[in-house]
Formats: structure tokens, C-alpha cells, sequence
């Protein structure tokens, strides 16, 4: 008869059924008390520290029903919690239990959408939500996209297949060493720092970026953005893309 073998990782179905549970009655309470706590208690990072410990690596692990229960209450009682009625700061939306759940279902299949044969169900189901989101926008619903992790990421995708669609079809073999004119790019002075990452990270710099002044009513003065693009294509440069805002994080 073989041996089985268990690795530290291994949890049978009734140890994940048990702590799965108590994890979940966890969240449950947390999520429905969490306006009777305050939007946070403000601890400094040395208070946190303290609560971790400054010990080694350790050489030895200790039971997932143990390393949970403290994960869950360091994350339950010392976190900034956006999901609190009161909580007004940033633009972190607020927790959704759903979410939660298809998280959890998502994890335990761990699907690489890198591709269709690794992930053949995840896959469609990304291509059918790119297609109610097309939908929901107001855009024909046969415009396709990749879901990614979050705001900074999507930006910076749009941006580099801008770049690669206006820059010369050189460009994926020359790289922007041997591009003949400086690539530009327009966008309002309230554009979140998405862009800088994205300029620095296609390897165009921050000098790339053009800054546009906006109104009262923080919208871009299109007449200035008019006359910097004419006086770069006399300095011979190429204006590849207009950023548009639509709501800044400050407003």
C-alpha cells in the first residue's frame, strides 16, 4: 500500500470545513458590527509593531486554525475600515460580502487566465463580463479587454497599447531608442499619479507628460491643449494620446 503523503499545506476537508466556518462567522460579526467600532484607532506603526513581534523567521509553523484566528483579529481591530458608515476618506470602496465569497471561490480553483487552455471557464466568464461592462458604458458590446487588478493597472494597460498603436511600427523591435521624434502625452493637471508610473514604466519619462491647466470647474482648458499640440508638432515632436478626467480623487 502507498503512502500518503502530507506536506504543511495539506488540510483534510474536515479541518478546512472547521475553520473555514469559524473564519466566516468571524467575518459575519465583523461585517455586522463594524458601526458600533471606530473608522479606525489611529495606532502608530511602532504600536503595530509590538503587536507582530520582532522575532526571526521561524523555523517551525503552527496550526492554519491558529494563524488565522490571529490574522483575522489583527485585520478585525487594527485596519482603516472602509466599509464603515462613517468612513470618508480616499476612494476605497467598501467591502462587499460577495465579493468576499467569489474571492474564496476563486483562490481555491486558482485559474491562470494567462491563457484559454489553462483556464477555459474563467476565461469566458472574463470575456462575457467585458461584454455586459461594454454594454453597461454605452459601447458596442464587441469591444474587448482583460480584467485586471485594479484602477493603477487598467490605466497603465490602456496607456502602453496607446503608445504601441500611435508609436512607428518599429517600435517593438527599435524600443523608443529609435524612434525619431519624442512621443508626447496630454492630460489635465488633476490626472492621478497612475500617469507618471505609466510614463516612466513604457520607458517614455515623466518629461513626456504634458500638463494642462483646468478651470473652476476642474475641466481642461482645451484651448490651451490645442496650442501645446501645435507648438510641439512645430518642435517636431509626435502627440500620441489626450488623457481625459472624469472626476479626480480630490473631488
Amino acid at each position: 500500500m502507498s503512502e500518503v503523503r502530507i506536506t504543511p499545506l495539506e488540510m483534510n476537508k474536515e479541518e478546512f470545513r472547521e475553520i473555514g466556518y469559524r473564519l466566516i462567522d468571524m467575518i459575519s460579526t465583523f461585517l455586522s458590527t463594524i458601526r458600533d467600532n471606530p473608522v479606525t484607532h489611529g495606532e502608530a506603526p511602532r504600536d503595530l509593531q509590538k503587536l507582530l513581534g520582532n522575532s526571526s523567521l521561524p523555523e517551525t509553523g503552527k496550526p492554519a486554525s491558529e494563524i488565522l484566528a490571529t490574522a483575522a483579529d489583527l485585520m478585525m481591530n487594527h485596519s482603516l475600515f472602509n466599509g464603515h458608515p462613517r468612513f470618508l476618506g480616499y476612494i476605497t470602496s467598501s467591502a462587499a460580502p460577495i465579493g468576499a465569497l467569489a474571492d474564496l471561490l476563486a483562490s481555491a480553483i486558482n485559474s491562470n487566465v494567462g491563457a484559454q487552455i489553462l483556464s477555459p471557464v474563467a476565461t469566458e466568464i472574463e470575456k462575457q463580463t467585458v461584454r455586459w461592462l461594454a454594454e453597461f458604458i454605452g459601447v458596442d458590446s464587441d469591444y474587448g479587454g482583460v480584467l485586471v487588478s485594479g484602477g493603477n493597472m487598467a490605466n497603465i494597460t490602456a496607456f502602453l497599447a496607446a503608445v504601441t498603436e500611435k508609436a512607428p511600427e518599429n517600435f517593438k523591435e527599435a524600443g523608443l531608442s529609435g524612434l525619431p521624434k519624442k512621443l508626447l502625452v496630454y492630460c489635465p493637471k488633476t490626472t492621478h499619479t497612475w500617469i507618471e508610473k505609466a510614463a516612466m514604466l513604457s520607458g517614455l519619462g515623466s518629461g513626456s507628460i504634458r500638463w494642462i491647466k483646468v478651470d473652476g470647474r476642474n475641466k481642461m482648458d482645451t484651448r490651451l491643449l490645442e496650442k501645446t499640440i501645435q507648438d510641439d508638432l512645430k518642435q517636431g515632436f509626435q502627440p500620441i494620446m489626450v488623457i481625459g478626467t472624469a472626476g479626480d480623487v480630490s473631488t
